[in-house]
C-alpha cells in the first residue's frame, strides 16, 4: 500500500480510532510510561527546550525568554561549574556554567535555564548566552574535560509548544502534548519523532548538470520493497510529498516568472520605499531540483538524494553552486532571508528601527552541491544555512551565506588555502556593499592577491549560485573567518584564541580595553615604550597591514575609524609556534569601498585625528589601530623601520606590473559571468512609486547597469593600479619630512 493510499485511509478511520482508544490510552498510560531504567547510565539530559516562548513561563524580570530544561537522572547532586551549553555542536562551550551552578539529584532534579542571549543570573534562574533558532538546532551538553553528556535535536516548532523527551525516557522524544517547565514532562506526545531507518539511496538516471533538451529522469531503488518520495521544490520529501510512479519530465523553465529571486529582500531608509521597487523585473535562469528519499514500513529512510538539473542554460565559465531549502525557511514569514515577521511586527508597535528576520543568527537546513561548468565533477553535502555580515544584511540583494556542513563533510574547492582541501565551513559572500565597483568584487580579488602577506586575508573562488532553483548572480566562496581560521593559519586552538568578535566578550573585550589602554598611554618614543610595542604587538605584520590599508584606501575599515577591524593574539606562550607569543596581530577585513581615489591622501586621517581613548571610548568606531599608527609615528626608528618596508613594497607587491596584470586576470575571469550578473541586479520601479513623492516628497528610481558602464570600473581600477604606488611614495616622502622637521 502506498504512502498516498495509506494516509487517505487514515484520514478517515484514524479519528474515529482515536476516540475509540482515549479510554483504554487513559487507563493504560501509566502503565506504559518508561521507568527510571530506561535512564540507565545517564547523568544529565537535556530534558525539554521551548524555541517560541510567547505566553509561557516569565523570568525575574517579566520576560518570556526561550528556554531549556535540564533534568539529572543521576540520583546525585551535581556541580555544574564549567559545564557548557551550546546550540552549536562545533562550539560546545558557548555558554558555560558559572560558578555555583547545581542540580540536585532528588526531588529538585530539574534546572531550567532561559536561551536567550543574556548569559546573567536574575535571582532565579540562569540566562544563556545563546538563543533558540526558531527553525530547529542540535542542543549540546558538554562536561568540563570536553565530554557530551548528552545532545538534543529539535525541529521548527510551534509558539509555545516544547520538544522533548517522553517523560522517564532517555531515547523517545517530540513535540510534547504541553509545557512542564520545572516539572516532569509529559507522559505523551503531539507527534514522536521517529528516527529514519537505512533504507538506501534513491538512484538517478541521470546526474546533476547542464543538458540541452528535456529528458525523462528515472528514479530506483536497489529494495524492490521501499516506496520513493520526491519533492521539486528543494523540500526534504517526508509522508505528504508525491510518490514516484513513473519517470519526471525535466523540462527547460525559460521564461518562467520568478518566485523568489525579485522578492524585495532589502529595507531602506523609509518603509514606502519597499513598495516603489521591483527586483529582478526579468526572468532569470532557473533549475530543476529533484530531491527523494525511501519509505517503508512506516518510516522515511535517513538517506536524501538531490539532484538539480538544468535544461537550455548556459552553463557559464564558473564553478556552479546549487543551495536548496525548504522555502519558507528562507522566504515565508520567518523566513531567514527577507524582512519578514520581525520587520513588520516592529512597524506594527511603531518602531523605526530598520530590523528584519535577516537580521538574526537563525540557521536553517539546506542542500549544496557544487558542479563544474563542464559536468566534470558534481559534489554535493547537507548543510546548515544563515545570512551573515553587517549592513549588507538588509541593504544588499544578494546576502552572504554562512554554510555549516553536516555529516563530517568537507569540501576541497578552496585548496589554495591551508587545510583548504577539507574544510566544513564555507562562506557564499555577495558582492559586498557595492557602493563602490558594483559586480567588481574587489575585496575577493584583494584577498587572493594579498594572501601570502600573512595579514588574515581569506581565499575566494568566483562561482554562479542558483538558490532555490533561481540564478542569484555571481558570488565568492571563501574561508570562513572562525576559530578554524586561526587554527588552520596560525595554530592557534580555539581554547587559546583571544579575538573580539569571535572568543566570549568576557574574555576578549578586556584584553581589548586593556590594549587600548595601553596603546593610549604609549609613548613610543621611550626605551620603555619601545618594550611595550615590542611585547604587545607584532610590529613587521602590523606595518604590512597598515600599508595594505592605506595602499587601498579602505574607506570601511582604518578610514572609518577602524570600522571592520579584526585584532587578535593567542593567551598562551609556545616557542614552537611564532604566532602563539602573546602579541596582537591584525587581519584585513571587508575591502569593498576601497580603491575609489588613487590620489587620495593615506596618512591624512590617521595623523590628524584625535583617537585617544579619552575621546572614542564610546564611539562604536574606536580603533586602537589608528591609535597605535600615531603613536608609533612619533618614533624615528619606526618610521624607519615602516618607510623601509614601504618602500619595498610599492617596488613589489603594489608595483603597477605585477598588481595590475592580476587584477586584469580577475576581471576576465568575471567578465563571461557579468552580463547575467548585472541582469539579475536590475531594479525597476513600480507603479506604486509615484505615491512614495506624494508622502515624503522623494524620488525614486530604478538600477541597471550595461557592461559598457562596467567595463568603464575596469578602466578605473586599472587607473588606480598604474598610479597609486607612485602617489603614495610622494606622500610617505612629505610627511617623513614633516616628522623630521618638527
Amino acid at each position: 500500500m502506498t504512502p498516498s493510499v495509506y494516509k487517505r485511509i487514515l484520514a478517515v478511520l484514524l479519528p474515529l480510532a482515536l476516540l475509540a482508544a482515549l479510554g483504554a490510552a487513559v487507563a493504560l498510560h501509566l502503565a506504559e510510561v518508561p521507568g527510571p531504567d530506561n535512564y540507565a547510565g545517564r547523568t544529565v539530559l537535556i530534558n525539554e527546550v521551548c524555541p517560541k516562548n510567547l505566553t509561557g513561563i516569565e523570568d525575574a524580570d517579566g520576560n518570556t525568554g526561550d528556554w531549556v530544561e535540564l533534568i539529572n537522572v543521576s540520583g546525585e547532586d551535581l556541580v555544574l561549574d564549567g559545564w557548557g551549553l551550546s546550540d552549536d555542536p562545533d562550539r560546545p562551550f558557548r555558554w558555560t556554567f558559572p560558578e555555583g551552578s547545581t542540580i540536585g539529584g532528588g526531588a529538585n532534579n530539574i534546572l531550567v535555564i532561559f536561551a536567550d542571549g543574556q548569559d546573567y543570573f536574575d535571582g532565579t534562574n540562569l540566562h544563556a548566552k545563546f538563543s533558540l533558532a526558531r527553525t530547529g538546532e542540535t542542543l549540546v551538553l558538554t562536561a568540563p574535560d570536553g565530554t557530551t553528556v548528552d545532545t538534543l535535536e529539535y525541529p521548527s516548532m510551534e509558539y509555545d509548544l516544547t520538544y522533548g523527551r517522553l517523560a522517564g525516557s532517555a531515547d523517545r522524544v517530540g513535540v510534547l502534548t504541553g509545557p512542564t517547565p520545572g516539572a516532569a514532562n509529559s507522559r505523551d506526545f503531539l507527534e514522536e519523532s521517529i528516527t529514519p531507518a537505512d533504507w538506501g539511496a534513491v538512484n538517478f538516471s541521470a546526474p546533476a548538470g547542464f543538458y540541452e533538451e528535456d529528458f525523462q529522469l528515472t528514479l530506483s531503488s536497489d529494495d524492490p520493497d521501499a516506496v520513493i518520495l520526491y519533492t521539486l521544490d528543494g523540500s526534504v520529501p517526508d509522508t505528504d510529498s508525491p510518490v514516484y510512479t513513473g519517470p519526471l519530465s525535466i523540462e527547460s523553465r525559460a521564461g518562467e516568472k520568478n518566485q523568489y529571486v525579485s522578492l524585495p529582500t532589502v529595507l531602506y531608509d523609509g518603509w514606502l520605499l519597499g513598495y516603489a521597487f521591483a527586483y529582478a523585473p526579468d526572468p532569470v535562469d532557473k533549475a530543476t531540483t529533484v530531491t527523494a528519499r525511501l519509505w517503508k514500513d512506516g518510516v522515511l529512510g535517513e538517506e536524501i538524494s538531490v539532484q538539480t538539473y538544468w535544461v537550455g542554460v548556459d552553463a557559464g565559465s564558473l564553478p556552479v553552486v546549487s543551495l536548496t531549502c525548504e522555502a519558507d525557511d528562507l522566504f515565508g514569514p520567518e523566513g531567514i532571508y527577507v524582512a519578514g515577521q520581525t520587520y513588520y511586527t516592529m512597524r506594527k508597535y511603531g518602531s523605526e528601527n530598520p530590523q528584519g528576520n535577516f537580521n538574526g543568527n537563525e540557521k536553517v537546513d539546506g542542500r549544496l552541491q557544487i558542479l563544474a561548468p563542464d559536468g566534470s565533477e558534481a559534489w554535493q553535502a547537507q548543510t546548515t544555512v544563515r545570512v551573515s555580515g553587517g549592513w549588507s544584511r538588509q541593504g544588499v540583494k544578494q546576502k552572504n551565506l554562512h554554510l555549516k556542513l553536516q555529516d563530517d563533510a568537507t569540501s576541497g574547492i578552496l585548496d589554495a588555502a591551508p587545510g583548504g582541501d577539507a574544510l566544513d565551513t564555507l562562506v557564499l559572500r555577495g558582492m559586498g556593499n557595492g557602493t563602490v565597483y558594483p559586480a567588481l568584487h574587489q575585496d575577493a580579488f584583494l584577498s587572493n592577491y594579498l594572501y601570502d602577506l600573512d595579514i588574515g586575508c581569506q581565499y575566494n573562488v568566483p562561482v554562479t549560485l542558483f538558490l532555490q532553483d533561481e540564478y542569484w548572480g555571481v558570488y565568492t566562496i571563501r574561508e570562513s573567518k572562525n576559530t578554524d581560521f586561526y587554527e588552520r593559519h596560525y595554530g592557534i586552538q580555539e581554547k587559546d584564541l583571544i579575538c573580539p568578535g569571535t572568543t566570549d566578550d568576557e574574555t576578549a573585550q578586556p584584553e581589548k580595553s586593556a590594549f587600548g589602554l595601553g596603546v593610549d598611554a604609549l609613548d613610543a618614543t621611550t626605551p620603555e615604550g619601545k618594550a611595550w610595542v615590542e611585547a604587545n604587538v607584532d610590529v613587521e605584520e602590523y606595518i604590512r597591514y597598515t600599508i595594505a590599508q592605506m595602499y587601498t584606501y579602505n574607506a570601511d575599515g582604518m578610514y572609518n575609524g577602524g570600522n571592520n577591524s579584526v585584532l587578535w593574539k593567542s593567551s598562551t606562550i609556545d616557542e614552537d609556534n611564532p604566532y602563539a607569543d602573546g602579541r596582537w596581530r591584525f587581519l584585513l577585513n571587508d575591502l569593498d569601498a576601497t580603491m575609489i581615489d588613487y590620489q587620495v591622501d593615506p596618512f591624512a586621517y590617521l595623523l590628524e585625528n584625535d583617537f585617544s581613548f579619552a575621546n572614542c571610548e564610546n564611539s562604536p568606531w574606536y580603533s586602537v589601530i589608528d591609535n597605535l599608527f600615531q603613536k608609533l609615528w612619533q618614533d624615528p626608528d619606526f618610521r624607519q623601520r615602516f618607510a623601509e618596508e614601504f618602500r619595498a613594497e610599492m617596488a613589489t607587491t603594489y608595483a603597477p606590473e605585477n598588481i595590475g596584470p592580476a587584477f586584469t586576470a580577475w576581471a576576465d575571469l568575471l567578465r563571461p559571468e557579468t552580463q547575467r550578473d548585472l541582469d539579475r541586479l536590475k531594479v525597476d520601479t513600480t507603479p506604486l512609486a509615484p505615491l512614495v513623492r506624494l508622502f515624503d516628497g522623494s524620488g525614486v528610481t530604478g538600477w541597471e547597469m550595461s557592461m559598457e558602464e562596467w567595463e568603464e570600473q575596469v578602466d578605473t581600477m586599472n587607473e588606480y593600479l598604474a598610479n597609486r604606488a607612485d602617489v603614495m611614495l610622494r606622500y610617505l616622502d612629505q610627511y617623513l619630512q614633516e616628522a623630521e622637521g618638527a
